[in-house]
């Protein structure tokens, strides 16, 4: 009885999910890149970041993704859709508890995110409008 127990509270404790990002502040950098950071999740190992065309608020837009394993992520300027001066971006974090695993950001993200895994909530989104 005691085995079965256990067995359930560790398929409860596999099944839960990390608390969502807070704080997370984000920046259009002189060069056309965008760069996030937000305080650590207790238990994550990684992080994705979802975001969308230009204008877009509904969360559901946020088709693009990206990873990261730290509580900071950096979008490469040529990776960044165009913005014109007073477009608004909307970006959202994720946390997991498992790692990405690819070749590459892009595949490591659709890992997690197509995956049998359970992450956070989405973070309240960063807004950041271009100059």
């Amino acid at each position: 009885m005691d085995v079965r127990l256990l067995i359930i509270n560790c398929q409860q404790k596999k099944l839960s999910h990390p608390d969502a990002p807070q704080s997370v502040t984000g920046v259009i950098n002189s060069d056309g890149s965008i760069k996030l950071d937000w305080e650590a999740v207790l238990g994550a190992k990684s992080y994705l970041t979802h975001y969308s065309e230009a204008n877009q608020t509904d969360p559901k837009d946020a088709k693009f993704m990206g990873y990261s394993e730290t509580n900071s992520w950096t979008l490469k300027a040529t990776d960044v859709p165009t913005l014109v001066a007073g477009d608004k971006i909307y970006i959202y974090v994720q946390a997991y508890r498992e790692k990405g695993i690819g070749a590459d950001d892009v595949t490591k993200a659709q890992y997690l995110h197509d995956g049998p895994f359970t992450g956070s909530a989405w973070s309240i989104a960063v807004v950041l409008t271009a100059k």
